[in-house]
């Protein structure tokens, strides 16, 4: 029986090829909760939760295609600092957190510095690198049908649920405020 499309609650442990561990849910002491082959995940992860059942456990090794991608010269890029406010004290080696154009956090490396450039690595730190994941199902449930997806704000949000016909969004039909309504009395609220 495959999980794709529903809530799936795991832990697991993710380790380099050396053995090195890079993160573990079980040292947070907190399941990952999340829809599995929704793209929230790295392809390879959701594939493996996908078929699996209840209380098992698997290891899986992810190729870079299947995890955070390979490397990319083109994410490493050289700034000057007069044009990179703040950057006069970075150091190589540091990771830092980027502004995106959305306000999105960007992570990235400091490759390298000089008096007047500075180099950030904006690939993943796990890009080019081979992931094994050791997995276990703890909790399978019918995902949230009705949930704000993000998409359409600016319209009354969007709407997935019963009591609209065509499932599409409901521009505040009914709702003076603009909030969409899921057909059971819960709404999310327009954000734009």
């Amino acid at each position: 029986m495959s999980n794709e499309g529903k809530q799936v609650s795991v832990h697991y442990v993710g380790t380099l090829d050396d053995g090195t561990k890079f993160d573990s849910s079980r040292d947070r002491g907190e399941p990952l909760q999340f829809v599995c082959m929704a793209g929230m995940m790295i392809p390879g992860f959701d594939q493996a939760v996908r078929d699996m059942e209840v209380g098992q456990t698997v290891t899986v090794r992810l190729e870079p295609e299947d995890a955070y991608g390979p490397r990319s010269e083109d994410m490493v890029q050289t700034f000057r600092i007069a044009d990179l406010p703040g950057s006069e004290h970075l150091v190589a080696g540091q990771r830092v957190m980027l502004g995106g154009p959305y306000g999105q956090p960007i992570p990235a490396l400091v490759a390298q510095k000089t008096d007047e450039l500075v180099t950030l690595d904006l690939n993943h730190e796990m890009a080019g690198k081979a992931l094994t994941f050791e997995i276990e199902l703890l909790e399978v449930a019918d995902a949230q049908e009705h949930h704000c997806c993000g998409h359409g704000h600016g319209h009354g949000g969007c709407c997935h649920g019963e009591g609209h016909d065509d499932g599409e969004c409901c521009h505040g039909e009914g709702h003076g405020d603009g909030e969409c309504c899921h057909g059971e009395g819960e709404c999310c609220h327009n954000e734009d």
